[in-house]
């Protein structure tokens, strides 16, 4: 099992990697415990929950919004949750951000972890404090960055993961070697092969490398003023087109980075067999590289994004594997790029 401790100014979380640590529930030591659980996840181990006092989170991005926080609030006033609760959400990226906002909010704040039973939500969603929802399905425009007191990664549970949430989880990993972990990046090339098979071995290498390339970069910046806005390389377009097509978050950003790319090369910043080796990858593990959305549609819904600052975007882009850096683009030039894109 990996250990790794995450440092704030307010807080310390506890990250722990490996198999069947979700045994360990029974011995949470908190006090007035609620558990906010995937519905499927629910459905597929409710007999690890019997004993708790459990609130049912429902599936589908559609529901990770205001309204589903309203009605968690209004179950845990029922239930006689207090300030000395402790809230621990259960499930994928959907699943704690529901709980980690809610608990955020919820008289003003509570404790809360997570135990996150998807590789997307393991390597990405449940760690760096952002909690948040949607608003009109533009993505996480309300929230807040509040770190939880632990993070359950446990690799066992991912054997029950559908082979696209699988692939999409794939994605995110991907956009660490890109952005910060050249070595990461290789190793994956390197097994691409093993990738589909869930080898346990080459899972918890990447969970765990995933992790802490996420830790040392919101260890620098938790409130992302500078260098965590890396994370967002691939996200900028992969929202917009996540928003239009329907895809799965992992498989939008997954073709947010082939365009993000393809704009570092037509900038001048990264050579074409950069672009190519990045593309390949996606392509072997099995992820899309390409939409047909509208270039018009693509843009009016990129416009929308948190990351924009009056005329300009704040653009994640690459000189190599491993190398990204942060690029204002106003957003005519941006719009051009778009157009000659794809």
């Amino acid at each position: 099992m990996v250990k790794l401790i995450l440092h704030t100014k307010d807080q310390k979380s506890t990250i722990l990697i490996g198999k069947d640590i979700f045994s360990k529930i029974q011995q949470l030591p908190y006090h007035n415990l609620f558990l906010l659980i995937d519905e499927e996840v629910n459905i597929l181990h409710h007999e690890k929950f019997s004993s708790f006092n459990k609130l049912i989170i429902p599936r589908g991005e559609t529901n990770k919004n205001l309204g589903t926080v309203e009605n968690v609030g209004r179950q845990l006033i029922d239930r006689g949750a207090d300030r000395s609760s402790f809230i621990v959400g259960i499930g994928g990226g959907l699943a704690c951000d529901i709980a980690g906002f809610t608990a955020s909010v919820y008289m003003r704040g509570v404790r809360f972890g997570f135990i996150a039973t998807t590789l997307l939500a393991q390597v990405d969603a449940s760690v760096g404090g952002k909690n948040g929802v949607n608003l009109d399905g533009y993505k996480n425009m309300i929230g807040v960055i509040r770190q939880p007191d632990f993070i359950w990664c446990d690799t066992t549970l991912l054997s029950t993961l559908p082979q696209k949430e699988w692939l999409s989880g794939l994605s995110e990993i991907v956009k660490y070697g890109a952005i910060r972990q050249k070595s990461l990046f290789q190793y994956m090339e390197k097994n691409n092969h093993l990738l589909k098979d869930q080898n346990s071995e080459i899972i918890e290498h990447l969970v765990s490398e995933s992790a802490r390339t996420k830790v040392a970069i919101v260890e620098s910046d938790e409130q992302e003023n500078g260098i965590r806005k890396l994370l967002n390389f691939g996200h900028t377009l992969g929202h917009a087109i996540e928003r239009l097509s329907g895809l799965l978050h992992g498989e939008a950003v997954s073709i947010g980075m082939v365009l993000a790319s393809r704009l570092s090369f037509n900038m001048g910043y990264l050579k074409i067999d950069e672009v190519d080796r990045l593309e390949s990858l996606l392509k072997r593990i099995g992820l899309p590289v390409t939409t047909s959305i509208d270039h018009k549609q693509l843009f009016e819904t990129l416009q929308k994004d948190k990351k924009r600052q009056g005329e300009e975007m704040h653009f994640i882009l690459l000189k190599g594997i491993g190398d990204a850096f942060i690029k204002k683009i106003k957003l005519p030039d941006l719009k051009a790029f778009i157009y000659d894109l794809y």
